[in-house]
């Protein structure tokens, strides 16, 4: 999952001037298995110092099931917990995942990262599309976001880029745009555990469109990141990943730590 629109975010970012909410942070893969069970719990938490009934974090809870090798479908609840005022649900959210017959991972996506030498190698090319249903409101409030996912290897560095259009439902809200980047090198690998080190930023316009945001009442993060995978066998995959991020503009939060975890079956 990844940016989300409106009030709160899905993979890239959801883009707000003031107050400064919390946001989901996730870069989402074009990665698709046939038959494929995941589950995720995605969080974020501002360090920054909040007033009373700002956001202090949020967490995504997502199922997703790829039926198809080209397509995976992932439904998630976010939920926010507000300061001095406890945890509440925020949104519903529905994410795809339709991956190209494109690129060396392919519809089977298997991982061999030996391309004999090539510094280039693009691993998988999809297409993104999701819709949020904020709690309040219901679907009026909230919106649509698709773009593009690609994964790509530099050398010996794995790139994962998003590129989303994000479309509200609310009549006098215009479009934007919204990205998600990660790039990351293996530091680590043995006895069934990977570990990679890289950084990842995340950001967007608002009013793309029409009436646009200026630049500094956008969200822009840019952090270090550092990604864990443990094979817990029998097919079963545990990957762990933390992020810390820190704001580039006033519409960012100065730090904020992102902490998810997949679960693959």
């Amino acid at each position: 999952m990844t940016t989300k629109l409106a009030s709160v975010a899905l993979c890239a970012a959801t883009l707000v001037a003031s107050p400064i909410h919390a946001q989901i942070f996730e870069v989402i893969h074009p990665d698709v298995e046939e038959g494929g069970i995941e589950f995720e719990i995605l969080n974020t938490i501002i360090a920054d110092s909040v007033d009373a009934g700002e956001e202090r974090s949020v967490h995504e809870f997502a199922i997703g099931y790829a039926p198809f090798s080209f397509w995976k479908t992932t439904v998630a609840f976010e939920a926010a917990t507000i300061k001095e005022e406890g945890a509440e649900l925020e949104a519903f959210e529905w994410e795809n995942v339709f991956l190209a017959p494109i690129g060396s991972h392919g519809h089977d996506h298997d991982h061999d990262h030996d391309h004999g030498g090539s510094f280039f190698e693009l691993g998988a090319l999809g297409l993104y599309f999701a819709m949020e249903v904020p709690r309040d409101g219901g679907i009026s409030n909230g919106g649509m976001e698709i773009g593009p996912i690609a994964e790509f290897e530099l050398g010996p560095v794995e790139t994962i880029t998003n590129l989303f259009v994000e479309v509200p439902f609310v009549d006098d809200e215009d479009p934007g745009l919204a990205y998600a980047i990660s790039a990351a090198v293996p530091v680590y690998e043995s006895g069934g555990m990977e570990v990679a080190a890289g950084f990842e930023s995340f950001g967007g316009v608002e009013g793309l469109f029409g009436d646009t945001t200026p630049l500094g009442d956008n969200s822009f993060v840019l952090g270090p990141s550092v990604y864990f995978g443990f094979d817990a066998g029998e097919g079963r995959e545990i990957e762990p990943r933390l992020a810390v991020l820190f704001g580039m503009t006033d519409g960012a939060p100065d730090t904020a730590i992102s902490l998810n975890f997949e679960f693959k079956y």
